[in-house]
């Protein structure tokens, strides 16, 4: 069952997935979608969650914040601790490397019965329920 999960959640992203308009490395969408889940978070966070030095992330930030994908804030309770968060296009730009395409979701769900659709809902809310609950940070 396991392997049949992967392989089917694997053929939809491959089916569903929106056409990239940016060129980005796995790492920097992989650190988008972490500030975009955890926001507001540090560059040291970011290095300890995805094992780097800390002057290995503050390049994947600064690259990123030229993009203009991210913006460094102060923290106002600790000025020496800075936070990191997305801009509007970072948003943008991790929704389309890592969300589904909704035209495409919509299209395949029209071939669907209103109880099928329902039945998938329902599938994987609870699915991600059970992931968010296992591994929330």
């Amino acid at each position: 069952m396991l392997m049949t999960i992967h392989e089917d959640f694997a053929r939809l992203y491959y089916h569903l997935h929106p056409q990239w308009k940016e060129n980005l490395s796995h790492q920097s969408v992989r650190i988008l979608q972490m500030i975009q889940m955890t926001a507001p978070i540090t560059v040291k966070q970011v290095a300890e969650k995805f094992a780097l030095s800390p002057n290995t992330a503050s390049e994947h930030i600064k690259k990123l914040e030229q993009l203009g994908y991210i913006e460094k804030n102060r923290a106002s309770d600790d000025q020496r601790v800075v936070h990191v968060s997305l801009t509007n296009e970072g948003l943008r730009a991790v929704r389309s490397h890592t969300e589904l395409d909704v035209d495409r979701v919509a299209h395949v769900l029209r071939q669907l019965s209103a109880d099928e659709q329902q039945s998938i809902q329902q599938a994987f809310r609870l699915f991600r329920e059970t992931a968010d609950d296992c591994f929330s940070d």
